[in-house]
């Protein structure tokens, strides 16, 4: 590659770096520094390093449900966007109706343009003891009290499948896009079956997309916040509303910074084990 050549790629990265350094990287040091402070019985922030709110997380049984309810809401909505996203995804792409594609993608990104609080605050009218279901379900005769829905687990789920299943569907449409045809009909001319053709073929090239929806959902999951605490209240052990209570709650900064990285870390590990086991899915049935 020419100097040239050289130049003008570091003159298209460099905004895209300078943007990352100054609003990421910075804000992320400095907010290292700050999980490595500490705060005394008078809510005053010590700036000596210590590892006082790591081990405050290592050895609170708190903070080890939080970590066990983010995992269990993570793999609850991740397989289920998986389950439903992929073939809708599959049903979207290839209907042969350009129309009938155009408003299916409509459908799915529609969402993306409605604020996350609004959708969520959707769930709390239809879940509500007189909400929509409920109301629905008394006037028909087939309970004589209302179901408790709101603030289980369960409502969690369910919303947050509902925020989150786009950003599987999106990548996955894209890579079945992508796909080339004439491989799908060599193979069945080769006299594979419709399931073949798709466990052999369609599948094992529609990974990649897989691959990065699947990182999108779990990243989102790990995370998410306004959703479980509109639909389920602040005390649902999970990750984020943690974060929240102890920073916006307890004032303490520096535990909600080591916290944070926690995350950060955690969210890291977990997309890398679900890549690897996603790949390893791929060579087994390619």
């Amino acid at each position: 590659m020419s100097a040239r050549r050289h130049l003008a790629v570091a003159g298209l990265l460099a905004p895209a770096v300078v943007l990352l350094v100054l609003f990421f990287a910075i804000p992320s040091i400095d907010l290292f520094r700050l999980s490595l402070a500490h705060m005394d019985a008078q809510r005053a922030i010590h700036h000596d390093v210590s590892l006082v709110n790591y081990k405050n997380f290592a050895t609170n049984p708190y903070f080890h449900r939080m970590v066990w309810g983010s995992v269990k809401l993570t793999v609850a909505v991740t397989a289920l966007c998986l389950l439903l996203g992929y073939p809708a995804a599959y049903f979207m792409v290839r209907v042969r109706s350009t129309l009938s594609r155009t408003i299916l993608y409509a459908i799915v990104v529609s969402p993306l343009l409605i604020s996350v609080i609004v959708r969520s605050y959707g769930w709390v009218v239809l879940l509500a003891n007189n909400g929509v279901i409920n109301g629905t379900l008394l006037s028909l005769g087939l309970i004589d009290r209302p179901l408790r829905m709101l603030g289980t687990f369960g409502s969690v789920i369910v919303a947050t499948v509902h925020v989150l299943l786009p950003f599987m569907m999106l990548p996955i449409a894209s890579a079945l896009q992508s796909l080339d045809s004439v491989l799908e009909r060599a193979a069945q001319n080769l006299g594979a079956s419709p399931a073949q053709t798709f466990w052999r073929i369609t599948l094992p090239l529609s990974m990649p997309g897989v691959v990065a929806g699947t990182s999108l959902v779990i990243a989102l999951t790990l995370g998410i916040y306004i959703t479980p605490l509109l639909v389920a209240g602040p005390l649902q052990p999970l990750f984020a509303i943690g974060i929240y209570y102890v920073t916006l709650s307890q004032l303490d900064f520096p535990l909600g910074a080591a916290l944070s990285f926690v995350l950060l870390a955690f969210t890291l590990v977990v997309i890398a084990l679900a890549a690897r086991l996603l790949k390893a899915v791929k060579g087994s049935v390619a």
